[in-house]
């Protein structure tokens, strides 16, 4: 059995759809399971979400600690830790200190690493991490609120947090097949090296990869490298639930608390579609439970009958806003202040009869599943790339979605939160703000109450990794690749002497071309 610790809610939704969209039986649990939590019958991997991303070191690693441990007691024999795709994280942490403790508690040799996860957008190569086809420090992570990242280098990024050496394994030896990726693990375990991080441009890659560590009690990384490990497990059939269509849980609520870009844009989306929103501003009442009341007076005063969609609570902000929330409360305070006002609110909203909820953002998913007391879900179909509807296991028989910040197309909030029975029509998405520009205004909810929109459907999106005819030297479509495959990326990693300098990879060789032991 494979058991996950993710650190943050939305993160764990994203590798369980991996899993169950690998055929595997799939499982999740919001928090360490009590004792007294049976395995679940036929079950083939079970992923712990944690909220450990931005808490203190020390914390992180006793609680991923305390979910190993109960992992081992339902019977898991490798473990997968899953970090974020965007390697969020610090100088202190928590990604090395978390797999520095797991990995002497399993006694794991050089342990497999990528944050790879191509239908995401993000690659790694020679070294670098590219989201959607820009180097990290180059994309909008560099404005993240709380890990601006700004170093596109993940050697560096994980040597500032741990000091188990770090290697990598480049794209030429992931093409060259299992077997080269293997006699690699093996060297760098031979010679006392702790982490290799894996160059992956696409799904073969991370297949190959997962292939290689197929029997590796500990592998890291995000639900890219998760999904090619449950490739290569033995046989479970693909994992149907019975369901009935989310969308046509109703009434229904937006709760977000990202303030990441890609949110940023779809609350964007849903103001010109008039929808009717509310932003929490802890400055002005810094009290969790008085702010929670004034979001649910106002949501008790929307005239009943909503035809463009659910109401939108949130906390959504740019950078230069946040920075002077923070500056006024403290960023600790500033947080846990939102976090229990959202929490109180997701718990009056499912009170007064809300039967859908959308939440945008780790720590907001993390604050609405316990407020819930949700504590387990099956994972359902997804609405978009790595992010499933979820069926509570206990707690309130809700539709719920939890959403990673950066995750969904412009209009993805609109469309899972419109009513039952039509997908949103939204304007043309709006172009994705300067990072301190003002939100553009709200309409008045007399406003939103004016007439019915337009409803046109939105085709599905396909599964990941659906080109079955592709050659092996075209990359999938929806994969970005570095922006030049001809010579090396900027700024990359200092190695160590013993390794090759960094060369461009060939184009992908044809299948005819392809050496012995790689997957077509």
């Amino acid at each position: 059995m494979l058991g996950v610790i993710a650190d943050d809610v939305t993160g764990a939704s994203d590798v369980a759809l991996a899993l169950r969209a690998s055929g595997l039986r799939t499982v999740l649990y919001f928090g360490v399971p009590d004792a007294d939590v049976a395995p679940t019958d036929g079950c083939e991997a079970v992923v712990v979400a944690l909220k450990s991303r931005m808490a203190p070191p020390p914390h992180a690693v006793a609680e991923s600690l305390a979910a190993l441990r109960r992992l081992r007691e339902h019977g898991v024999r490798q473990v997968y830790f899953k970090f974020c795709s965007t390697f969020d994280s610090t100088a202190d942490g928590n990604i090395g200190p978390v797999l520095d403790a797991l990995a002497d508690a399993l006694d794991a040799p050089a342990v497999l690493l990528t944050p790879s996860s191509p239908q995401h957008g993000r690659t790694q190569y020679e070294g670098q991490l590219f989201v959607n086809g820009l180097p990290l420090a180059e994309s909008p992570m560099r404005h993240h609120p709380v890990t601006p990242m700004t170093d596109s280098s993940l050697p560096r990024l994980l040597r500032a947090q741990t000091d188990r050496p770090v290697e990598l394994v480049r794209w030429r030896t992931v093409r060259a097949g299992v077997d080269a990726v293997r006699a690699a693990v093996a060297d760098a375990t031979a010679r006392g090296v702790r982490y290799l991080l894996a160059d992956a441009l696409d799904g073969d890659d991370l297949r190959t990869l997962g292939r290689a560590a197929a029997d590796a009690p500990l592998t890291a990384g995000a639900a890219g490298l998760a999904g090619g490990l449950a490739h290569a497990a033995p046989g479970g059939a693909l994992a149907t639930y019975e369901e009935k269509d989310p969308l046509d849980a109703w009434p229904a609520a937006v709760l977000s608390g990202s303030c990441s870009a890609r949110t940023l844009q779809q609350l964007d989306v849903l103001r010109a579609q008039g929808r009717p929103m509310h932003r929490l501003d802890p400055v002005a009442e810094p009290d969790p439970a008085a702010l929670a009341g004034r979001a649910l007076d106002w949501y008790d005063a929307l005239p009943p009958g909503s035809p463009a969609g659910a109401p939108v609570i949130h906390s959504s902000v740019g950078p230069g806003e946040l920075r002077a929330i923070q500056g006024a409360l403290g960023a600790e305070r500033a947080a846990a202040v939102l976090e229990e006002a959202t929490g109180r609110i997701a718990a009056g909203l499912v009170a007064r009869g809300v039967r859908r909820v959308v939440a945008a953002g780790g720590e907001t998913s993390g604050s609405v599943v316990a407020a819930l007391g949700i504590t387990g879900a099956w994972i359902g179909r997804a609405a978009a790339p790595g992010v499933p509807w979820l069926r509570p296991t206990s707690g309130p028989g809700i539709a719920l979605l939890l959403k990673s910040g950066n995750f969904g197309a412009p209009d993805f909030l609109a469309t899972t939160s419109a009513p039952p029975g039509a997908r949103a029509s939204s304007p043309e998405a709006p172009e994705p703000r300067p990072p301190d520009a003002p939100a553009p205004p709200t309409p008045s909810a007399s406003q939103h109450h004016a007439g019915p929109p337009r409803h046109t459907p939105s085709p599905p999106s396909p599964p990941a990794d659906a080109h079955p005819t592709r050659r092996a030297d075209h990359p999938p479509p929806d994969t970005p690749a570095p922006p030049d495959r001809t010579s090396p990326p900027p700024s990359l990693p200092s190695l160590p002497p013993h390794q090759d300098p960094p060369s461009p990879p060939p184009q992908s060789p044809s299948p005819q071309a392809r050496p012995q032991g790689a997957r077509p």
